[in-house]
């Protein structure tokens, strides 16, 4: 009677690294949509000041609902992704750290859209996609 080898543990390194890039990266692409979504309302000629004071004013429903989208999304796809660990505190510690570390990272944006504009911005969130396709691959890639 043979024996069925056992697969080789998961390397929860490889794993925590994958998923925090992972997340890093789509919260960083996301946040870098709404810079060009603020950047292409500003552009558009609207008279944003004729609209009421307060929570709905202008755009800073874009700008707050859009950054917090992009943060928890960041940090809800890094905690899918570390679903093997099967440790719900380091999970969540994991994709809190992702989902800020997205924001820091969209501090980017700011010289990309000085430097070349809304269509930089679009090439940003490009590049980030790229990026989080083929880490995304990588983490799913079957063993060997």
């Amino acid at each position: 009677m043979s024996e069925v080898p056992e697969p080789p543990p998961p390397d929860f390194v490889a794993l925590v690294l994958g998923a925090l890039a992972f997340g890093v990266m789509l919260g960083a692409g996301l946040l870098s949509l709404v810079s060009w979504t603020v950047r292409t309302i500003q552009g558009s000629g609207l008279d944003l000041a004729v609209t009421p004071r307060g929570l709905t004013a202008g755009l800073l429903p874009v700008v707050l609902l859009g950054t917090l989208g992009a943060i928890l999304a960041a940090g809800l796809a890094t905690w899918k992704l570390l679903a093997p660990i099967r440790n719900p505190w380091r999970q969540a510690m994991l994709a809190l750290i992702a989902g800020l570390g997205s924001f820091a990272l969209s501090l980017v944006t700011l010289p990309i859209d000085r430097a070349f504009g809304r269509p930089g911005l679009l090439v940003l969130a490009g590049a980030a996609a790229l990026a989080c396709l083929l880490v995304f691959r990588r983490l799913h890639r079957p063993a060997a």
